[in-house]
């Protein structure tokens, strides 16, 4: 059931008033770039297979010899994307927010987990013009057996003439190496 109309006459133009000026104050400061809204960002997002990984002690695969399990648990772009004109050279801004979890092991004695992850640049053709790689670590405080950090990054993609963001994409994962890749592939989530 609809809830009933009990607003006055006055009330609905105030409403009315302030949705104006909201509106108003949102395309006002928007007035130094040039059509920001209509210029698309580019997509982002975690490979499969390079999203999680499982860090082994010594040679064994064996899932009582883990040390940790990772996984990039959640990627968040900003709402916008931000192009830059710096004397005739355009590019695209990005803040990103890339969660990762980490589960403690039955092997895992130091606290923490420890673990590189790449941001990779698609540009147009698919090839990577970029890429960039990082260190971090989650630690497991108090003995806990998962824990968070967050990641803030902020990707910088040059512009061609004529390019926007539809034609690049931007890949995150982990850096695995030869057995780590096997394992996963053996394994997919």
């Amino acid at each position: 059931m609809p809830f009933p109309d009990t607003s006055t006459g006055r009330a609905r133009r105030a409403i009315g008033l302030v949705a104006g000026a909201a509106a108003l104050l949102a395309t006002a400061s928007c007035a130094d770039t040039e059509n920001i809204a209509s210029y698309p960002c580019p997509f982002v997002g975690a490979v499969r297979e390079l999203s999680y990984m499982t860090k082994f002690e010594g040679e064994s695969q064996d899932l009582s010899d883990t040390l940790y399990e990772a996984k990039i648990d959640e990627v968040r772009p900003a709402v916008n994307c931000v192009y830059e004109d710096d004397d005739g050279k355009q590019a695209i801004v990005y803040d990103i927010q890339v969660k990762f979890l980490a589960q403690r092991g039955p092997k895992e004695r130091e606290g923490v987990a420890r673990f590189n992850y790449f941001v990779g640049i698609g540009g147009p053709g698919g090839q990577i013009i970029k890429r960039e790689v990082f260190d971090t670590e989650i630690e497991f405080e108090n003995n806990a057996t998962q824990a968070i950090v967050i990641e803030e990054i902020q990707p910088r993609i040059p512009l061609k003439q004529g390019e926007n963001g539809d034609y690049y994409r931007i890949y995150l994962g982990f850096m695995l190496d030869e057995r780590e890749f096997a394992y996963n592939r053996k394994n997919p989530r």
